[in-house]
């Protein structure tokens, strides 16, 4: 037999419109009657109908979440946010597009709209103001974006601009001239700006040669470094993108024969673990994840209580974290 609210009512001796109130945490009851009303709950081991709920009080509890992947930087990032979310009363809906498929984001965000979810925290490869960003706001979902610019919307980001530019400025002050950068496209400029930034105010020209753009993957790090070898370009040190295509690049070298830090000097992005675990130590920029994540989702709930709120851009400094791979261990500072 299903057992309703009614039922919890009658066994509580209290009315249904109590129960209702201690269920859905509105208004305020007294904590004597509120012991009894939960202790009823369990012991008739009630299920509140999710579906009634969402129509009464017009929420559901959940939160959407796009992301390019689940590499290790977006795992712990979601990680983060499900935490944050979970003890707020929050569950997440996770997907991730595989960082190529805009259909795929499409598909995930009306997806996200059919189930009426209270918010969406979009972290899309894709920062096109498209039909479906009007979907939403049309839908009046809130949402928030992550390390992407859509105009009228609250975003948390990095700044990656500084964060490039620590790490070049490190090589150059290294004594390194002649420095690559294998990173993402161009639609995420920031890092690649960062690197220009820092040849400009140390009066140091780009040799567009050395830049390699593609996808933050370990796979395209590797051919990359591959590629600049193969050209036989002159260079001293290479800055990535992401730490995972750092990775790419020492396997690359290593296969060559090419010594990092002796020969090479690589420097990552993101510190993510197995930045301190692989060998040598990777040289890198740490991205404060926990403060980020924390402040998605606090801003987020910002944009649910109050939607006319004025959209916010919060950003965050990067750290440089320096360890063996740049070779700052071989060098007087």
């Amino acid at each position: 037999m299903t057992i309703t609210i009614k039922d919890v009512a009658l066994e509580a001796g209290v009315s249904i419109a109590t129960v209702s109130r201690v269920i859905n945490g509105k208004d305020r009851v007294k904590l004597a009657t509120k012991k009894k009303v939960e202790e009823v709950i369990k012991k008739l081991n009630f299920k509140p109908d999710n579906t009634a709920r969402t129509m009464i009080v017009k929420e559901t509890k959940t939160i959407g979440l796009i992301v390019p992947s689940l590499n290790e930087y977006w795992a712990r990032i979601s990680e983060v946010i499900q935490e944050r979310l979970w003890e707020s009363g929050y569950a997440l809906m996770l997907c991730a597009t595989g960082g190529v498929l805009f259909e795929k984001e499409r598909f995930y965000l009306n997806s996200f709209i059919e189930r009426k979810v209270d918010g969406i925290i979009y972290c899309g490869r894709h920062s096109e103001r498209d039909a479906i960003i009007n979907d939403y706001l049309t839908a009046d979902i809130p949402i928030i974006t992550f390390d992407r610019k859509i105009d009228g919307i609250d975003r948390v980001f990095g700044d990656h601009m500084q964060g490039a530019m620590k790490a070049v400025e490190h090589l150059i002050r290294l004594g390194h001239q002649k420095i690559a950068y294998i990173g993402g496209p161009l639609s995420f400029p920031d890092r690649e700006l960062g690197y220009r930034n820092a040849h400009t105010v140390n009066g140091l020209s780009v040799d567009e040669a050395l830049l390699k753009r593609g996808d933050f993957r370990f796979e395209f790090g590797y051919l990359a470094a591959e590629e600049l070898l193969r050209d036989k370009l002159d260079f001293t040190a290479i800055f990535c993108g992401n730490d995972l295509i750092a990775f790419g690049v020492i396997e690359a070298l290593k296969k060559a024969s090419i010594r990092v830090p002796e020969d090479i000097a690589i420097v990552g992005y993101d510190d993510i673990q197995m930045a301190s675990l692989v060998k040598p130590a990777l040289t890198t920029v740490r991205q404060p994840i926990v403060e980020m994540g924390c402040a998605i989702v606090e801003l987020l709930k910002e944009s649910m209580k109050n939607q006319n709120h004025i959209p916010k851009n919060l950003m965050f400094p990067m750290e440089l974290i320096v360890r063996e791979s740049c070779g700052a261990a071989h060098k007087k500072m």
